[in-house]
């Protein structure tokens, strides 16, 4: 089911009288109803609003106009309305999307979603342009973002389920017929069904392996920690991701996978060992101090939170204005890290201009946090990938009147957040740095995939 999101932007209130309001309305309808109008076909899915989306009786005829053919009076009377400017905005994409007119469609959808994000109309009639335009891989990242946000929405999962079976066959007998006669050709193929179908981990193991066997281990290293995201105990995958890691010199990543391996096999000396030695390479490296303690800590603040994102996603965080104005980060070591993320609104400061580095926060101000991250980088024009859950997920102990219930669903759907055994989300609990460094490293790699 589809819901507007609410966005920073209002409108001041204002008397309206009936009569005023009616006329326009009326002259329409009379128009329409003296005939020459003409309509045309309606050949793609024009989600179905519920009451709640309807603002003001102009939208609701705009809609039911639309619906009909008639582009023409829906036009006007979306010109009339007055609901909420991102609403606006996907209603004439629609228009233009039915008269054939894709790059205007397309230019009013890109707005509505600048001016929020989460519109999942705007986003749905991206996802029918890409597909009218013949690519399906486009409108397959999109679906995959949607069916996140809404799992029971039929039609979304009817087509992000097509294109996934119907791409992925598609690459898979590439793949037969290039066997035995081009092993470059059969990978490519290959890597490309594994983008469709990422579930099909023996898919993702087969290039991985080849490519770590070719001593490609950069190329190998994003294969087999898509492995480990359906198969987080794979003991080997494990072992060879810790050397990659440590030939490409991301001792803190490889530290994590130690931290990953020990949680499987306590106490191991050999394992112990190979911490240890790679904790002292780590301890070489040219970062602050204070940083480095983070991988060492349990749970994190707001400081290091903002460290490891500003440290991840620097490439991806641009200063494009003025800087925030922070009054408490004087002496921070991660200073220049909380200015960005703040500037770029990722992440937020009281009204008295306070960052407030030292207070913990829980998982679920991590996840309002997360999805900032990922409006941020679809703004700057970063496409996401993401894998929705295959069955919805439902966090046994979080209410739908929670604050953030929509946007952790999200990311759990997403399968960003994890929820425990008991299928708990825990949004009071800290965050550790590895509960971080995960989540990050998921929507890092799937940037531009």
């Amino acid at each position: 089911m589809f819901t507007w999101k609410n966005v920073t932007i209002q409108r001041k209130a204002r008397r309206c009288d009936p009569m005023k309001a009616i006329l326009p309305a009326a002259l329409i309808l009379l128009t329409i109803a003296c005939g020459g109008v003409k309509t045309v076909k309606i050949d793609f899915h024009l989600p179905v609003l519920q009451s709640g989306d309807f603002s003001d009786a102009y939208f609701r005829q705009g809609w039911d106009q639309l619906q009909k053919g008639d582009t023409n009076a829906a036009y006007k009377f979306f010109q009339l309305s007055e609901v909420r400017l991102d609403k606006k905005q996907a209603a004439f994409g629609y228009v233009f999307l039915a008269r054939k007119k894709y790059s205007a469609a397309s230019a009013q959808f890109t707005q509505a979603l600048e001016t929020n994000p989460e519109n999942l109309q705007a986003q749905m009639g991206m996802a029918s342009i890409h597909e009218f335009e013949g690519d399906n891989a486009a409108a397959f990242q999109i679906y995959g973002k949607l069916l996140a946000w809404a799992q029971d929405d039929a039609w979304i999962k009817l087509r992000y389920e097509y294109i996934q079976s119907s791409a992925t066959q598609k690459h898979l007998l590439e793949a037969e017929q290039a066997k035995n006669i081009d092993k470059a050709k059969y990978i490519r193929a290959l890597e490309q069904a594994a983008w469709f179908s990422p579930d099909m981990t023996a898919i993702t193991l087969q290039i991985a392996d080849h490519y770590y066997g070719e001593n490609e281990w950069q190329r190998s290293l994003p294969f087999y920690e898509a492995v480990l995201e359906k198969d987080a105990h794979n003991e080997v995958v494990l072992l060879k991701l810790a050397a990659i890691y440590e030939k490409k010199g991301k001792f803190d990543m490889a530290l994590i996978t130690l931290d990953r391996l020990l949680a499987i096999k306590p106490g191991d000396p050999v394992l112990e060992s190979e911490k240890k030695r790679i904790r002292d390479s780590f301890q070489d490296m040219n970062l602050p101090e204070k940083f480095k303690r983070i991988f060492f800590k349990t749970e994190i603040n707001r400081e290091e939170l903002a460290a490891l994102i500003g440290y991840y996603f620097e490439p991806f965080i641009k200063m494009d204005r003025a800087p925030e104005i922070i009054t408490d980060i004087d002496g921070s070591f991660a200073r220049e890290y909380i200015i960005k993320t703040c500037t770029s609104g990722i992440m937020g400061t009281r009204p008295d201009h306070t960052f407030d580095r030292f207070s913990t926060p829980d998982r679920a101000t991590f996840a309002v946090t997360l999805n900032s991250l990922i409006n941020y980088l679809g703004k700057n024009s970063y496409t996401l990938r993401f894998t929705p859950a295959a069955a919805r997920m439902a966090s046994a102990d979080l209410s739908p009147l929670h604050k953030n219930y929509d946007t952790i669903a999200f990311l759990v759907n997403a399968q960003i957040l994890p929820l425990d055994a008991e299928n708990n989300f825990n949004p009071t609990h800290p965050v550790s740095p590895a509960d971080v460094i995960n989540a990050l490293k998921k929507i890092l790699n799937n940037i531009g995939n």
